[in-house]
């Protein structure tokens, strides 16, 4: 039968200290013994045990309190989430289950059923329906673990995608969070253009994250009439004819017509008679000649030459600064920054293309100048290819003169646009996680459908279990065997259970029980209660795992040891048994029982572990810390606790002045070794100080300034019979207990040292 192995994890669990896959196994066997003083962890070992028996964390247990138990077959149980599957096996008695069952002070007690055998289909019915349960709370402990993994996914995608949009929001003061996309995609309108693509998303985040907006840009100017001008200028009188110029010689050298032009009007302007060049006198026909050839036509082309010229190099220089001095791409908001970017590069362009042909414009005219008879072939476009270059020119400005317009009005709305800027990044976030959000969403949807369905498979299973148990159990006959148990263990038959509608009555000489009873009393039935529960409802003892936590209070010693032979002989024959007790005695009716199975050779395991709960206060700690060991041999071995407690006064005399974990309880420890020694040694009535003088007058090695100390421990230190108070906390101080433990060793020496011999040889660390 598979039973508890091991307590493989424990962390959380107050005084217990913490347990990890690391620490030694426990190795639990069929019958298990665990001594440990009172306030060392019982209490809370056994509602571990109880987290197991209700399949969910008991309300004692604390809520921090996390652990994992091992079975031997490899199945672990953990705490607080895969608890289900031992709550028909397990059963633990503890206060919690007194206080659970039985309230003194109306005196009733919750019904314990039992099966009637009478009803053979129904019980067979029952049985099968409970052993479905367990893979019934499997199956939506699986699914709310499914359920559990999904949202806890859903969330962390909702928060770490709403921490990136904010990260893009750049929000002051408030965040973008879960919710907000939740509410996002509840809302707000979104479809496959709202995907931005990595530019323009930059670019939104760059708007939210100004504090201010940029400066307006100017509009640009370019002189497209100015150049269209002056290539039409160009294309008309550069090719164009005016005529011969019938003078001899200049027909040949043409490049000097305008030389001899403004020769000529020079000398005619102011009378000259002879040439200023040669001294030649110049006759009357050469002056008619020469005034005939450059008539007005000749003259207005060259002048209209010389305007054309001038005109066309300042346009060129004015294109040339133009071009120079457009808006910036950074001086544009982020989100028009590329198409900014990319119509001023068609821009350029286009002035390119001008640029070129008013290059070709000027030369024309320049050569044309210079020899204003000759007509100049320039290559330039014809005026339909001129208009049609202008068209595409002054879109161009146009685009680049729209975006600055757009920028100028972000610029005057730079609130709204930040705003949009902002709503754009959520659109873009929303469509973009659309299918994961939404497959998130329908993961959790159909997990917790899941968990829906096993829950209502579980509430008809449970109606049906109700239903059959309803028509089979009867709690009447187990008043009978209640009554059995406390008749025989409280050696009289006054105090009995009645069974009533809805559990029992405590009955005394067949009157209700006024007032509780007495604590001996309180545990004879408690415990009787508890072990006609292990037949409840159908359970089989070969089964079960039994926790029993200190079931010995206030009883004489007839009592106790009825009640140790009680449990021992009732649950034999369980899966596997689990004593806790604080109590000497108690602990050794059970180690006499189960010592010689707590014994095999390897690789035989033995049936029985005797252990002990170790408390200590670790070096650099102030906090108890109580482990689960194997019990010492002092223990194990002597029905006294004399030889182990005088370890402890070795222990600590080795440890000198440095730190020591049992010093906390040595005050207790010093308090009962004396007791016991002084009884050996002056077998009569007294108290600690009588007996102390006594022995100081009839031994002159004593010396009673010394003795002081142990004086100071009898002030101090309260009376005990047993180890139940040793563990707790003392009012003198260490050094004080140091000096007490010297001296109890130096009065052994003196009184018996033979007595101390032994006891250093038997009880050596």
């Amino acid at each position: 039968m598979v039973i508890i192995k091991n307590i493989r994890q424990l962390k959380g669990a107050a005084v217990l200290s913490e347990r990890t896959k690391k620490t030694p196994e426990i190795g639990f066997s069929q019958y298990n013994l665990i001594y440990g003083f009172n306030g060392s962890g019982k209490s809370t070992l056994s509602r571990v045990f109880a987290a197991l028996q209700k399949g969910s964390r008991p309300e004692g247990l604390p809520l921090d309190c996390t652990f994992e138990v091992e079975m031997t077959d490899g199945t672990v149980y953990a705490c607080p989430d895969k608890l289900a599957g031992l709550e028909t096996r397990v059963c633990v008695f503890n206060t919690d289950f007194v206080e659970e069952n039985l309230h003194w002070a109306d005196g009733k007690a919750n019904p314990v059923f039992t099966i009637s055998a009478e009803q053979g289909e129904a019980v067979k019915k029952l049985a099968a329906l409970e052993g479905v349960r367990p893979s019934a709370n499997s199956t939506l402990a699986a699914e709310e673990k499914v359920l559990s993994e999904r949202d806890k996914a859903f969330a962390t995608y909702k928060r770490e995608r709403a921490r990136t949009i904010s990260e893009r929001l750049r929000q002051t003061g408030r965040k973008y969070e879960a919710t907000q996309l939740v509410d996002d995609y509840k809302k707000l309108v979104f479809d496959e253009q709202s995907i931005l693509s990595d530019a323009a998303l930059n670019a939104a985040t760059d708007a939210c994250a100004r504090a201010e907006p940029f400066p307006k840009v100017s509009l640009v100017e370019m002189p497209v009439a100015a150049v269209l001008g002056a290539v039409t200028s160009a294309i008309e009188l550069c090719p164009k004819t005016i005529g011969s110029v019938v003078v001899e010689g200049l027909d040949r050298h043409p490049s000097m017509v305008t030389w001899v032009k403004v020769g000529h009007d020079y000398h005619v302007d102011n009378k000259l008679s002879s040439c200023l060049y040669c001294g030649s006198e110049i006759s009357e026909e050469r002056r008619e000649l020469l005034s005939c050839a450059f008539d007005d036509t000749v003259a207005s082309f060259i002048e209209q030459l010389e305007i054309e010229d001038e005109r066309a190099r300042k346009t060129a220089e004015a294109l040339r600064l133009a071009a120079a001095s457009l808006p910036k791409e950074e001086q544009f908001s982020a989100e028009i920054r590329v198409q900014y970017a990319e119509a001023v590069a068609n821009l350029l362009l286009q002035v390119d293309v001008v640029s070129s042909a008013l290059g070709k414009a000027i030369a024309g005219l320049s050569v044309r100048r210079g020899a204003p008879t000759a007509p100049v072939e320039t290559g330039l476009p014809t005026l339909k290819e001129v208009q049609e270059t202008k068209r595409q020119f002054e879109a161009a400005v146009a685009v680049v003169n729209a975006l600055c317009e757009q920028h100028n009005s972000m610029v005057d709305d730079f609130t709204r646009h930040q705003e949009e800027a902002r709503i754009s990044i959520r659109r873009h976030f929303l469509a973009d996680g659309a299918d994961a959000y939404n497959t998130h969403i329908q993961e959790c949807k159909a997990a917790r459908e899941a968990v829906d369905s096993a829950k209502t498979s579980i509430l008809k299973l449970e109606d049906e279990i109700a239903g059959l148990r309803a028509k089979v159990q009867q709690h009447g006959p187990a008043a009978s065997k209640i009554n059995e148990l406390v008749k025989a263990y409280l050696g009289h038959g006054e105090l009995t259970i009645a069974p009533v509608d809805r559990g029992y009555e405590l009955h005394r000489r067949g009157n209700l029980v006024k007032g509780s009873p007495s604590e001996g009393e309180k545990t004879a039935i408690a415990l009787c209660y508890f072990l006609s529960t292990l037949e409840a409802d159908g359970k089989k003892a070969g089964k079960l795992i039994v926790i029993i936590d200190d079931p010995i209070s206030s009883l004489d010693t007839k009592a106790m040891n009825y009640a140790c032979a009680l449990i021992r002989g009732r649950l034999s024959n369980v899966a596997q048994l689990l004593v806790m007790t604080h109590n000497q005695h108690c602990m050794n009716e059970f180690k006499k029982a189960w010592k010689g199975l707590a014994r095999a050779e390897p690789p035989k395991v033995p049936k029985a572990r005797l252990l002990y709960i170790d408390v200590t206060v670790p070096n650099g700690s102030n906090n108890r810390s109580a482990s689960i060991v194997e019990m010492s041999s002092l223990l194990r071995e002597y029905d006294s606790e004399y030889h182990f407690l005088f370890q402890k006064v070795l222990q600590f005399e080795a440890a000198g002045g440095g730190q020591f974990e049992y010093a906390f309880m040595m005050p207790n420890v010093l308090r009962r070794v004396i007791e016991v020694f002084l009884a050996f040694k002056i077998p009569r009535n007294g108290n600690i100080n009588d007996k102390l003088a006594e022995l100081c007058r009839n031994n002159p090695a004593l010396d009673p300034a010394r003795m002081s100390a142990l004086e100071r421990l009898s002030q101090v230190e309260s009376h005990s019979d047993n180890l139940d108070d040793l563990i707790s906390h003392s009012s003198m101080t260490v050094e004080e207990a140091r000096d007490a433990n010297a001296a109890l060793l130096f009065l052994m020496a003196q009184s018996d040292p033979e007595h101390l011999a032994g006891l250093r040889k038997y009880c050596k660390p």
